[in-house]
């Protein structure tokens, strides 16, 4: 090889080997952008959803598990979808009606805890409250209970009554996904000695109502139901009778 040659040979060589040194610190500087880029998403995240939590405790906020939460998450959101409701995301089952919640604020209302944590795609709920009522109109509304149904196009669904896995009979509306991420709890329990209802619906946050209710929410056993409950299947399409719900006033 001539000289002039092996000076070319070395040249383009050499060439090939600061592109490589180049090309190294391009990835390597494309990777730190990616870490970089990653890190403030996740610093952006806490900082949207920091503070984008509700807790209401007071019994005369009962009202705001219809009313102030719809419009907590409005203002909390990011996006131009809007609710008009509280609970629901399409035909999920974790889609809740709160059929057997009073609308109203009742007269009996003894005890009441509200959590709602705005989450990045479905929010995180605990809704507790009791209601204590005379024995006659105690009577009546367990009564009315225990008949309670719902009848749509494919037959008739009633609550799931349990008298082993709770502290008192209770009377399961929703069960779905229990321990996972997106668990969804709905039930009412009965304590007959003190003629008090206990109203539990919790997405995925049932440790809050443990922390603030007078009374045992959690079951003994998590997953004593073998498959997914609830009775909104088809509720659109559904006839129920709710009036005993007025012993609750």
């Amino acid at each position: 090889m001539k000289k002039k040659d092996f000076k070319v040979l070395c040249i383009i060589l050499g060439g090939f080997g600061g592109l490589h040194i180049i090309a190294d610190i391009l990835i390597k500087s494309l990777q730190l952008t990616r870490v970089i880029a990653f890190v403030a998403l996740i610093l952006c995240t806490i900082l949207l959803f920091t503070n984008c939590t509700v807790e209401k405790t007071d019994i005369t906020d009962y009202q705001h598990i219809y009313n102030g939460a719809v419009e907590d998450w409005n203002r909390a959101a990011t996006h131009d979808a809007k609710r008009d409701s509280l609970l629901g995301f399409g035909e999920y089952l974790y889609n809740s009606e709160l059929i057997l919640f009073p609308r109203e604020t009742p007269s009996t209302l003894t005890d009441f805890y509200f959590h709602w944590t705005q989450g990045i795609d479905v929010d995180g709920y605990a809704i507790y409250f009791t209601c204590t009522l005379s024995e006659d109109a105690y009577a009546s509304f367990a009564q009315g209970l225990a008949d309670f149904d719902i009848t749509n196009e494919t037959g008739t669904v009633k609550p799931l009554y349990d008298t082993e896995h709770f502290h008192y009979p209770a009377y399961i509306l929703q069960w779905s996904d229990v321990g996972e991420k997106w668990e969804v709890l709905e039930y009412i329990m009965l304590d007959e000695q003190e003629h008090t209802a206990i109203f539990v619906y919790t997405m995925s946050e049932l440790e809050h109502i443990e922390e603030h209710s007078s009374y045992t929410v959690t079951p003994s056993d998590l997953h004593f139901l073998d498959e997914d409950f609830s009775i909104y299947e088809d509720f659109e399409k559904s006839t129920y009778d709710i009036s005993f719900l007025e012993y609750l006033r």
